[in-house]
């Protein structure tokens, strides 16, 4: 029997405007000129690729992002399929509006876990339970799609408890690996058998 195989995509979104550098969290902030430009640069390279669908977070900035690459590499033609599992982190959620300096003075506890034990974090989502939503979406496009190339637009922490999760890694790691992850990224994950397999690192 044949080995099923598919390459899967996972899309950061472009940069955004945000002049007050705040943590944008759900707020709808819309991407840059830069995050534009970063998010043609991933449909280049996606138009080789051989994409069969898109999925995007619902926030605003992934919806941009998946739009421009859907332009990119099909014209528009390919489905976008909108799913609230790829949406940003249940952190980012908790401390949207604020500047780092005020997160450190208002929620210095969680702060402090997030940079330095970030899998022992559950106010707002677990790393845990982020990859867990992200592997179900992720799944529910391989059985729709078996045997063909599909990409996923989502956010950095995310995407990057996947490819812990994958890669078999602790969650602690999630600032050690982030620099793979920065916006406009696409990483590559690939599907063989039952199996997803984290191509970065």
């Amino acid at each position: 029997m044949k080995t099923k195989f598919a390459r899967i995509y996972l899309v950061r979104h472009g940069n955004v405007v945000n002049k007050k550098k705040i943590i944008y969290g759900y707020l709808p902030v819309p991407l840059s000129p830069t995050g534009k430009r970063e998010a043609k640069r991933a449909g280049l390279f996606l138009k080789k690729q051989n994409i069969a669908a898109i999925f995007s977070s619902p926030q605003k900035r992934t919806q941009q992002t998946a739009r421009i690459i859907n332009q990119v590499i099909s014209k528009g033609r390919l489905k976008i399929t909108t799913d609230k599992k790829l949406r940003e982190t249940g952190y980012g959620r908790l401390m949207q509006g604020l500047t780092e300096e005020e997160v450190a003075k208002k929620h210095p506890k969680e702060r402090w876990l997030y940079f330095r034990q970030p899998a022992k974090l559950k106010k707002g989502e677990t790393l845990a339970k982020m990859a867990e939503r992200m592997l179900n979406v992720i799944q529910k496009g391989i059985k729709k799609y078996p045997g063909q190339n599909l990409v996923f637009v989502s956010h950095r922490d995310p995407i990057l408890a996947v490819l812990l999760k994958t890669s078999k890694r602790s969650f602690n790691d999630l600032h050690k690996v982030k620099h793979f992850c920065s916006t406009g990224s696409v990483l590559e994950v690939d599907f063989i058998g039952r199996r997803l397999v984290n191509k970065n690192f």
